[in-house]
């Protein structure tokens, strides 16, 4: 409780600032590296009870969780221009 207290004051995000104190944490390419580093340490770390991130966490950084709850199968593809579904394979690399 007392690691997630002082990574809460250290944290620049307004949001990961704000949960961790509740062993909750957030993940995405919009935060600053530093926070992102912090999150997956205190992740890996079993500091943290619940991690929400987007799919780029869940596709490139082996961070194993009891359970995993994916929002939906679809991502967007700039390429094709619409919504496109995810293949088994990508997945099964989240959970």
């Amino acid at each position: 409780r007392e690691i997630l207290k002082e990574e809460a004051e250290n944290a620049k995000n307004v949001d990961l600032k704000e949960l961790l104190e509740y062993g909750i944490g957030i993940h995405h390419a919009g935060m600053l590296r530093a926070d992102r580093n912090n999150v997956e340490d205190l992740f890996a770390g079993r500091h943290l009870q619940v991690l929400v991130s987007t799919a780029t966490l869940a596709w490139g950084v082996n961070l194993p969780a009891h359970t995993v709850i994916i929002k939906g199968t679809k991502m967007y593809s700039p390429d094709r221009g619409t919504w496109v579904e995810l293949s088994p394979l990508d997945i099964m690399q989240m959970m």
